[in-house]
């Protein structure tokens, strides 16, 4: 696990990770089982049980309801698509519906959905208790508005998958109520579906009422006036116009076949009166008075060419010269006089026959429009007729469907009230438990990332790259006066046995020479330096034929006070020697209450490393050099004031305290940069204050051998 002062990485060790939260399984399951604890406390006694009810309402099929087919397109139910499903199922969740549902059940009055009548919370009434404020008061459409938005919060409403069906479900406080709900609202909206077609087919009813009405004088108006007009005209049909138009076309044959023979008379008069007229000059067409045989023979040949057989004798009698020339003159003007009184006839009786055709033409087209108007006037009373009667149809065929209405939906199954849907207890304590659990986790793990401190030799050897001299157990006792009294009772404690493992690996860190001065500091107070600098003063001392002295160089705190009575006198003070108040000589410095000779720090109006720089202190030492074998300062915190790297020129062997999962990291390098400045760095570090029993629960048992398989040689504390 990385901590705040290492680097960061892009690693995650696994195995530490699971260290990390093997350590913790105590807190985690604690953390589990409280959550399970709570979850199961709220559940049984603080949450309102809920209680489901559902109802499934199916929507027909397209015309399905319809008993008349031709009257679909006006009373036709809603479809069936996708648009057609999610509009009912806002239908369903409208405030109409709603509102007559709240109405009908009286949920105004409900305090699960009006929120009035319900006790006020704890900080409403905290409010009410501590000023003059009460809740306002809620009008009956507000409160009724109110309510239908809460129901709607409530309801849900959902189509089944690839069907035409509908769940309305609710929870309640009360699984009547929730069924009551549920079922009401499926019958309001069946009722409604009906209602509304019973409105559509009586507007569909009025309206086709009224066109049937207005049709119907329509229809009797135009019937008025086509009677009025046939009375008024003559009788005029198809066929008379048809005999009429075969007369007028036999008067326009005739008129023609007049103007040909008019034609033709005219045009034989003209050649033979410019043939007789040839004769003598004459150019007017009169019929000369004299003929001569050529002008005869030129007329009789004009006579006989145009084929008239009413003057054949008389052209085959003066061929066969019976005529004498007289005869044949008078014969020639008859046919002359002849042919002008046809001329005359034919006139007469073209312009008779011209004017009858006049007259029968205007009367055919005024007949002939007034068949037309006639005609139209019956195309409309027929149509008007007809549409009449399709009105009159629709009309009867609504009024029989006006009874026969039925809904475009049914109700499958009708709620019927279950047990209740939440709290529900059982998973709600494994969500809680293992939400519980994993926050636990978390927060181990957040605890192990912000931890800066060492829990072991081996992280402390890897950081700081100094030998670790051994590792302290902390002691089972109460106050610091109980550790002298543990230290004389207990000998072969773990705490002991610790530090004579200490003072083996001191006495060998220099194969050459024993350390005779040795410096124990630290970082920062509280690191149990004083107890382990008592502590290997004794254990010194206890070596055969060896004399130990205890120097109490942290003047500023004196320390060892704490380790004896407060009622016994001070021993001889060190500021006294250095001063040379007070000689060695002849002088007992043993303390009865310490077990070792001790020079005892005291106050003054001196500076502590003014003092342990000047030549009397060094004087003093190498005075000391020549009495005992070894001499134990124990000197203030390096991160705290400058005097331990002042007392270190005069010690052969530095001891660095580093108390156990406490001093951090940083504390720890300053403390050993600060010595290694001023050319004496630190010889050995030791882990001091080791609680064994959280050394178990992190999963570190066994890790310094007085504790798991080496517990059978130490004393019980």
């Amino acid at each position: 696990m990385n901590t705040p002062s290492d680097p960061i990485s892009d690693d995650i060790d696994i195995v530490a990770l699971f260290g990390v939260l093997w350590r913790a399984k105590w807190w985690i399951m604690l953390c589990g089982i409280l959550g399970i604890l709570a979850a199961g406390y709220y559940g049984t006694q603080m949450a309102v049980p809920m209680y489901p009810a559902r109802a499934t309402i199916a929507l027909e099929g397209e015309g399905q309801q319809q008993v008349i087919a031709d009257i679909e397109s006006i009373f036709a139910g809603g479809g069936t698509d996708t648009v057609a499903i999610n509009t009912e199922i806002e239908v369903l969740r409208s405030r109409t519906l709603i509102g007559r549902l709240v109405d009908e059940l009286a949920l105004v009055d409900d305090p699960e959905f009006n929120g009035i009548s319900a006790e006020p919370g704890l900080l409403t009434q905290a409010r009410m208790a501590v000023s003059d404020w009460e809740p306002g008061v809620v009008t009956d459409v507000a409160l009724r508005n109110r309510v239908i938005d809460a129901l709607i919060a409530r309801i849900s409403v959902s189509n089944i998958r690839q069907s035409l069906a509908f769940n309305i479900q609710i929870e309640t406080t009360d699984p009547e109520k929730s069924a009551l709900i549920v079922n009401q609202l499926a019958e309001i909206y069946i009722e409604n579906q009906i209602r509304r077609k019973l409105d559509e087919a009586t507007r569909a009813i009025e309206f086709l009422s009224l066109r049937t009405t207005e049709l119907q004088s329509n229809v009797e108006m135009l019937e008025q006036g086509l009677a009025q007009r046939m009375e008024a005209s003559d009788a005029i049909d198809t066929e008379l116009l048809q005999a009429q138009n075969l007369q007028l076309r036999d008067l326009r044959a005739r008129v023609a076949d007049a103007g040909e023979t008019l034609a033709e008379d005219r045009a034989l008069l003209d050649a033979i009166g410019a043939a007789g007229g040839a004769a003598n000059g004459a150019t007017d067409g009169t019929p000369p008075e004299t003929l001569t045989a050529d002008n005869i023979a030129a007329i009789v040949d004009l006579i006989e060419a145009s084929g008239d057989g009413r003057f054949g004798g008389i052209v085959q009698r003066i061929r066969a010269g019976r005529l004498s020339p007289e005869a044949t003159e008078v014969a020639l003007a008859g046919i002359v006089a002849d042919l002008e009184d046809r001329i005359r006839r034919t006139q007469a009786q073209l312009r008779s026959l011209q004017g009858s055709a006049e007259e029968l033409t205007a009367q055919i087209r005024v007949e002939s429009d007034e068949l037309i108007q006639m005609q139209q006037l019956d195309r409309e009373v027929d149509a008007a007729r007809l549409l009449y009667q399709i009105f009159l149809t629709r009309l009867q065929e609504a009024s029989i469907q006006q009874g026969l209405e039925t809904a475009d939906a049914r109700v499958l199954s009708h709620a019927v009230p279950r047990t209740a849907s939440s709290p529900r207890v059982m998973m709600l304590m494994v969500l809680s438990g293992a939400l519980a659990g994993f926050f636990g986790a978390l927060a181990a793990l957040i605890r192990e990332w912000r931890f800066t401190g060492f829990r072991t030799t081996d992280e402390l050897r890897s950081t700081i790259n100094i030998p670790v001299l051994g590792s302290l157990p902390a002691m089972s006792v109460r106050n610091r006066r109980d550790v002298l009294q543990a230290l004389k009772d207990k000998p072969n404690s773990i705490f002991a046995e610790a530090v004579r493992n200490l003072r083996t690996s001191i006495l060998m860190a220099n194969p050459d020479k024993e350390p005779q001065v040795i410096l124990v500091t630290s970082s920062v107070p509280g690191e149990g330096k004083t107890t382990l600098s008592l502590a290997l003063a004794r254990y010194f001392g206890s070596l055969e034929g060896r004399r130990v002295l205890l120097v109490e160089a942290d003047i500023r705190r004196q320390t060892l006070r704490a380790y004896v009575s407060d009622t016994r006198e001070p021993g001889v003070q060190l500021i006294d020697v250095v001063l040379g108040k007070v000689r060695l000589d002849g002088l007992d410095l043993m303390d009865p209450d310490l077990g070792v000779e001790v020079l005892m720090g005291s106050d003054g109006d001196f500076n502590a490393a003014d003092l342990f720089e000047s030549r009397r202190f060094k004087e003093l030492i190498t005075n000391l050099r020549g009495r005992y074998h070894h001499i134990i300062i124990d000197s203030p915190p390096v991160l705290a004031v400058p005097d331990a790297r002042v007392l270190t020129r005069y010690a052969d062997l530095s001891v660095f305290a580093v108390r156990w999962s406490a001093t951090s990291r940083t504390q720890v390098r300053q403390g050993l940069e600060m010595l290694g400045s001023v050319g004496h760095p630190a010889d050995g570090v030791v882990l001091t204050q080791v609680d064994q029993r959280k050394m178990k629960n992190y999963g570190y048992a066994g890790q310094y051998g007085y504790d798991g398989y080496a517990k059978g040689y130490y004393t019980k504390e």
